[in-house]
């Protein structure tokens, strides 16, 4: 009986998820609404977006001259005119940046074959197995950072093995932060605040009663 050799299989690459997190979504794009003339004066205006809700105008994001002005996401409107009675409003359009997002999600399968969603202003791609086309990973980071910033938006990208860490580095990480497969996950994540966790408003609040405040804990 004549004995077939065995074909050896190769091992897929260890799994690699970028999360980016498009941190200033809404302000970018009402920025890039206006004509590149006009952006000087809009970025020196204190402006804040704004949702209608039953106890008035909330904040939903603010510019830098707004911020700097005091208002901060989920003000009331009248409560931050008071710190800055010169701040503008402008409705925000939460379908907009979905529509923009959902564009997004596809050009960015430049960095690799799958790529969906995490709205409101996030986007997740599996690079496995792709990082050598960019010379490494953390090249595929700087590439990412050089492309979203030729589009006007502001973007903080970060890598892990799951989608859960590389949100949580995207979010609360250095710039760039990297989790190697090999990494032990409190290297890099132990740190980092609990909400990186992304549980819901009301268990943060009782782990903070609590005292435990980051990770590691």
């Amino acid at each position: 009986m004549r004995m077939e050799p065995c074909a050896l299989s190769t091992p897929p690459p260890p799994r690699r998820i970028m999360a980016i997190w498009l941190a200033r979504l809404s302000v970018d794009r009402w920025r890039l609404a206006h004509a590149p003339e006009e952006r000087a004066a809009a970025d020196a205006a204190p402006t804040a977006l704004i949702a209608e809700t039953a106890h008035g105008p909330r904040i939903t994001a603010a510019n830098d001259a707004g911020l700097a002005a005091g208002a901060r996401a989920g003000m009331l409107l009248a409560d931050a005119r008071a710190l800055c009675p010169d701040l503008a409003a402008v409705p925000s359009d939460p379908a907009g940046d979905l529509a923009a997002l959902e564009k997004l999600a596809l050009w960015a399968q430049r960095w690799g074959p799958w790529s969906a969603l995490d709205p409101p202003d996030g986007l997740l791609v599996d690079v496995s197995g792709a990082a050598h086309l960019w010379g490494g990973e953390e090249r595929l980071l700087a590439d990412v950072a050089a492309a979203f910033a030729a589009r006007g938006l502001t973007a903080r990208a970060a890598l892990a093995p799951t989608a859960g860490a590389a949100w949580a580095l995207a979010h609360y990480g250095a710039l760039g932060a990297i989790l190697a497969p090999g990494d032990d996950p409190l290297r890099l994540l132990g740190d980092l605040p609990v909400a990186a966790l992304r549980l819901d408003a009301d268990v943060l609040t009782v782990l903070r009663r609590l005292g435990i405040k980051r990770l590691g804990e």
